[in-house]
């Protein structure tokens, strides 16, 4: 226990002296304590803001509080976090996610481990995989208009994240497993005990060791799910006559290099684990993310009218003018979906204001980071978590004019006026290899729900009146981001059948 403790103190006393060393060398940082390193001030910073606001707003504050900080400098929140480097601008995310990509923190192996034991391709290298079957998310995106209308017609307060999430797990779950969930009707087992994995996820945490040590219930419904789904029609044909969702490409690909025809031959033990961890992870991060941005989405049509207005007048112009043929249209002409500008301009506004996560780097030896104000160049060594902020680049007026403004327009400026988006500023789905592997299946997703749900609904956000004050807001905003990036409270909601014209 002594020697525990002892070690504690030394890891502490080594971080703080490191970075003081940095400060003297003219590193930039926030006024540093030598005791308490930048906890106090962080604390200072954050009991400004909710309290159960996110992480991600803190890059953000200390801008405006110090605005010469610049976009890149260290944090030394020891024992919380290890030796950050902060970095939050276009030039500076390059240097780590394009010019040279560098691994992510092992932390991030925690957060995933009690879903995916460490074996994902967030913590892993993988290939990018681009499938997606449009009918089939529109389909799932009628049943969460039908519930829309159910709520309408009750006249009920609702939590929109709920319904978002069943959503999302429902189009995931067809195009990752093949598989019709109907979360949106019905409790799924297999949802719930992935649910009960993700409430243990923590970055940096351990979590509940009786819960976290236990996955086998959730791995017990997967593969007797799909695995056993996906024997049976392996048995049934021939490769080509699978279906072409996530789980049934990997099988093939996996027959055609083992010159195997079916999955009776037999699955390797390797293949298998990693695979079962792979789509347990697609089902997390493919519905997760998805949810809370179409949350976003509608909650900024809903407080914008004048953008809501040009929305439906570019889906009347682009699908019809009768709202209850978008569907059908859409299924049968999916290419549409690549014909709507505002809307989709609309969408990376809302992911710009609102990016659902940010993402971090370890360094390396002798890497280093330049900052392109004045070329000093910042060492970033192995046990260094190197934070990439997108929000903070996101609101950040030296890249984006009237920042904290919701502007869809900026997207349609062309290059050389005041709005046009400079390269390398939006980054919610981050850039270079390791960007999100399924941004444009998660683009069409959200540009389906806009189009069904905008021009037949009108949403509206009920907090309470007493959530006036302002420690229940940031920057004015009472849907803030809390958790893993979703709108405070899961976005209280009712909605309203809309009027005709």
């Amino acid at each position: 226990m002594a020697a525990t403790v002892l070690l504690f103190f030394f890891k502490g006393y080594q971080q703080r002296r490191k970075a003081i060393s940095l400060r003297a060398q003219g590193f930039a940082m926030p006024p540093h304590h030598p005791i308490f390193g930048h906890l106090l001030l962080l604390a200072n910073v954050m009991s400004k803001l909710p309290k159960d606001a996110h992480p991600q707003y803190l890059p953000d504050r200390l801008r405006r509080t110090f605005p010469d900080l610049g976009p890149i400098y260290y944090l030394d929140a020891w024992p919380f976090m290890t030796l950050t480097l902060v970095v939050t601008s276009p030039a500076t995310l390059q240097q780590i996610t394009i010019d040279y990509v560098l691994p992510k923190f092992p932390a991030i192996k925690d957060f995933l481990y009690p879903l995916a034991n460490g074996k994902d391709f967030v913590s892993m290298d993988g290939q990018e995989w681009k499938y997606w079957r449009i009918p089939e998310m529109v389909k799932e995106t009628v049943v969460f208009c039908n519930i829309l209308l159910n709520h309408a017609k009750a006249q009920r307060l609702f939590l929109m994240k709920h319904l978002t999430d069943n959503l999302a797990m429902d189009i995931v779950g067809k195009i990752v497993l093949d598989l019709n969930l109907d979360c949106q009707n019905r409790r799924n087992p297999l949802v719930d005990a992935l649910r009960r994995q993700m409430e243990w996820m923590a970055f940096g945490g351990e979590g509940n060791p009786l819960r976290q040590f236990h996955p086998l219930q959730f791995d017990s419904h997967f593969e007797r799910l799909k695995m056993a789904s996906s024997a049976q029609k392996s048995t049934m044909g021939s490769i080509k006559d699978r279906s072409k969702s996530v789980v049934d490409l990997a099988l093939a690909a996996y027959l055609k290099d083992n010159n195997s025809s079916n999955v009776t031959d037999g699955i390797g033990t390797t293949f298998k684990d990693i695979a079962l961890n792979q789509l347990k992870l697609f089902l997390f991060s493919g519905h997760d993310t998805t949810s809370s941005t179409v949350c976003y989405v509608l909650y900024m049509l809903s407080v914008h009218p004048e953008v809501r207005y040009r929305v439906r007048a570019e889906h009347d112009e682009i699908l019809g003018a009768e709202p209850s043929l978008a569907a059908s249209r859409l299924s049968e002409s999916p290419q549409l979906l690549n014909k709507l500008p505002y809307t989709t301009a609309v969408i990376k506004e809302s992911m710009r204001l609102f990016p659902v996560a940010s993402t971090t780097r370890t360094g390396e030896p002798s890497f280093t980071i330049t900052d392109p104000r004045s070329g000093l160049k910042y060492p970033a060594e192995p046990g260094t978590l190197i934070w990439l902020v997108s929000h903070a680049c996101q609101r950040d007026p030296a890249f984006w004019p009237r920042s904290e403004d919701f502007l869809p327009e900026r997207w349609l400026a062309s290059e050389g006026e005041e709005l046009h988006v400079q390269r390398g500023a939006w980054r919610p789905f981050e850039h270079g290899p390791r960007a999100c592997i399924a941004k444009e299946l998660g683009m069409l997703e959200l540009k389906i729900v806009v189009c069904l749900v905008t021009r037949n609904f009108d949403i509206t956000a009920v907090y309470g009146e007493q959530d006036s004050s302002c420690n229940k807001r940031v920057d004015g905003e009472r849907a803030y981001q809390v958790g893993k990036g979703e709108p405070s409270e899961f976005l209280p909601c009712t909605v309203e059948i809309r009027a005709s014209g």
